[in-house]
């Protein structure tokens, strides 16, 4: 019996000795039995969860990071990380270049976002702090993401300590989000 983590993927199985046909094989016959589940299609990125069963955060967000390179949180979901909503979000807003069909989690929105963005909002600082090792969307360039895209969730107007947020930052941000959503 192959032992795996409650994240694991598919060189995770082949690195057990196992050749790629036994590996496939072994990965089918426990999605076939309900053991694991596949993160998104057509990744090879695998968890150890039952249908409505709810993953550890830590899991999720490791799964989440193999499957989806590119993964930022975004919306609500960075604002109320960021200690700057008083709304903590229904489910984790992320934005991704990746094709997101598929995702099994209910718990998380993925939002297709251009190739280029995660370049321009690195170049512009528009990274703060992480999530169990998710990069999240600083305060100001979650405003300004969410009013280009319009995709996402944001918490009520008066539930944001807008003083915690920097003008300069967010017309910045601002002017970064239109020239990618346009």
């Amino acid at each position: 019996m192959i032992e795996t983590g409650p994240v694991f993927t598919l060189a995770d199985i082949k690195q057990s000795g196992s050749s790629d046909e036994e590996a496939m094989a072994l990965v089918l016959r426990w999605l076939e039995s309900g053991r694991v589940r596949q993160v998104a299609p057509p990744r090879p990125v695998f968890v150890r969860c039952a249908v409505g069963e709810v993953l550890a955060d830590e899991h999720l967000a490791t799964a989440l990071r193999l499957a989806f390179p590119s993964l930022v949180i975004i919306g609500g979901s960075a604002l109320w990380r960021h200690q700057v909503s008083r709304e903590p979000d229904a489910r984790l807003d992320c934005a991704v270049s990746e094709e997101t069909d598929g995702c099994v989690f209910s718990s998380v929105r993925l939002h297709r976002r251009p190739v280029e963005w995660l370049r321009e909002v690195s170049q512009a600082g528009g990274l703060s702090g992480q999530w169990l090792r998710v990069p999240l969307l600083s305060p100001e360039m979650a405003v300004a993401d969410a009013a280009a895209f319009t995709d996402v969730w944001v918490p009520d107007r008066d539930s944001v300590d807008w003083n915690r947020l920097d003008p300069q930052a967010i017309s910045t941000a601002q002017r970064i989000m239109r020239s990618l959503s346009g």
